[in-house]
């Protein structure tokens, strides 16, 4: 009698049991973007390092404006902007916000990523697979450079190499000369590859690179993939998203805003 009591009531609680280890299991994974498991850190590591971010000022920035890319060259912020707000290049003053010249490419393709290097302005397109060079005093401005597999997305300049990306977790070395790939470096936070970077910046020793619709800004070390610091900049650009970064040397800072952001942002990494 004892047996026959005892069997149904260990049964039971062995099956409350397993239907509370389920509900934890279930609510960690509640938490991850769907059809991704919840991030993790490399095998033996400890958690990956994380910066903070030191906002020292603003200026006005023109929020229609989608913007695709931001350096700093002649003591402007030139910036590259893309449909639907209409695609190409401008100077903005980083004093004041104010826009000192504007050139359009007449909707002609997507402006991307923007550099000035090796003697060259280069404007990537976003689908029409060509890096274009730009001269605001040439006629036409934009000239047809080089062609390339995919899209592009960020463009910057590192030693030798020209370095894009293409909304995966790659970065490709290009020779400036034919923007042939040189070598690819895949960048990782975490142990897990980082997908969707965009918009590209060296400041002399790191690569810089927002990660597409987040907060985030990733500072990756090329000769290092593994020496990658994340950032997440503040909730101040509503109803759009950030992509560009600008390293200002004279002033030993960065300027950063985005598609439809209302300000420029001029900020520390740390």
């Amino acid at each position: 009698m004892r047996n026959s009591i005892m069997r149904p009531a260990a049964i039971a609680l062995l099956a409350l049991l397993l239907a509370v280890a389920a509900a934890i299991v279930w609510s960690q994974r509640a938490d991850a973007p769907p059809g991704e498991e919840p991030p993790s850190a490399s095998p033996g590591a400890g958690a990956a390092p994380a910066g903070t971010v030191e906002v020292v000022g603003a200026i006005p920035h023109e929020g229609a404006a989608w913007t695709e890319g931001l350096l700093v060259s002649e003591g402007l912020l030139w910036e590259s902007t893309g449909n639907p707000t209409g695609s190409g290049v401008r100077a903005v003053d980083p004093a004041t916000g104010e826009v000192r010249w504007r050139v359009p490419n007449g909707n002609a393709f997507f402006a991307e990523g923007i550099v000035r290097a090796f003697g060259r302005t280069y404007v990537l397109s976003w689908q029409e697979r060509t890096v274009f060079t730009f001269d605001r005093d040439a006629d036409p401005p934009f000239q047809p450079f080089a062609s390339y597999d995919g899209e592009g997305w960020g463009l910057t300049a590192v030693g030798d190499d020209l370095v894009n990306s293409n909304g995966s977790a790659d970065l490709y070395f290009r020779d400036p000369e034919t923007f042939a790939i040189r070598r690819t470096l895949t960048v990782r936070f975490e142990g897990r590859p980082v997908e969707r970077l965009n918009e590209l910046e060296y400041d002399g020793a790191f690569i810089w690179a927002n990660q597409w619709q987040t907060r985030y800004v990733y500072r990756i070390d090329p000769s290092d993939p593994s020496n990658v610091v994340r950032y997440e900049l503040p909730d101040r650009c509503p109803g759009g998203f950030y992509n560009g970064i600008a390293w200002h040397a004279d002033e030993g800072l960065f300027y950063v805003t985005g598609q439809r952001c209302p300000e420029i942002l001029k900020v520390r990494f740390r």
